[in-house]
């Protein structure tokens, strides 16, 4: 069954392990990527809960999600330096919206990949939008027998690499206490 992000967004934060990973994730990429005064794509921002952190570091974000309801509580963090945007990300979006006339330094997405149906077409629309030198950052669970949402290394690997990227690295990077267990997180890091 697919998830409803509209239905599940004013609750969002209430689950402990939704904290957990967005401040996991931050910490895994500070470790690798000089974010000071960079200019981001929050990507299946959700709540914005990693906006929050990346906010008093980076020049600016645009957070994109395509959950209005998810934006909303986005919306009452009041992040000055962050621009919420509604909508998929689709070429079509690229090229109409103001707020990717120029590239990205980086492009983040916290548990937004595993979910995609397309995650090849999009993973070839992120590269488009990085800066040469750029980064892209995804984490997403581990793939496990029948969750929705999970990735396995080899395809995060090889998805990343047949578009293009220079330098591909794709790892366990933590784990997460959840109402489902103890599941891992992969950390796939793609620089152009």
């Amino acid at each position: 069954m697919a998830i409803s992000w509209d239905d599940v967004a004013v609750d969002w934060e209430k689950e402990k392990s939704t904290e957990a990973f967005a401040t996991k994730a931050f910490e895994s990429l500070l470790d690798i990527i000089d974010l000071k005064g960079t200019h981001i794509l929050d990507f299946g921002c959700g709540t914005g809960l990693l906006s929050q952190k990346l906010s008093p570091i980076v020049k600016d974000i645009v957070a994109l999600d395509s959950s209005e309801a998810m934006i909303e509580q986005l919306d009452q963090k009041e992040l000055e330096n962050v621009e919420p945007v509604v909508d998929m990300l689709t070429r079509g979006l690229v090229a109409m919206h103001p707020a990717f006339r120029r590239q990205f330094d980086a492009v983040v997405a916290s548990s937004v990949c595993g979910f995609l149906p397309n995650y090849s077409d999009v993973v070839d629309i992120v590269y488009s939008l990085l800066d040469k030198g750029g980064y892209f950052v995804h984490w997403d669970w581990l793939a496990q027998d029948g969750q929705e949402g999970g990735m396995t290394l080899s395809h995060a690997k090889q998805v990343l690499s047949s578009v293009g990227f220079d330098e591909v690295t794709v790892t366990t990077a933590f784990e997460v206490d959840t109402p489902q267990g103890t599941l891992t997180v992969l950390m796939a890091v793609a620089k152009k």
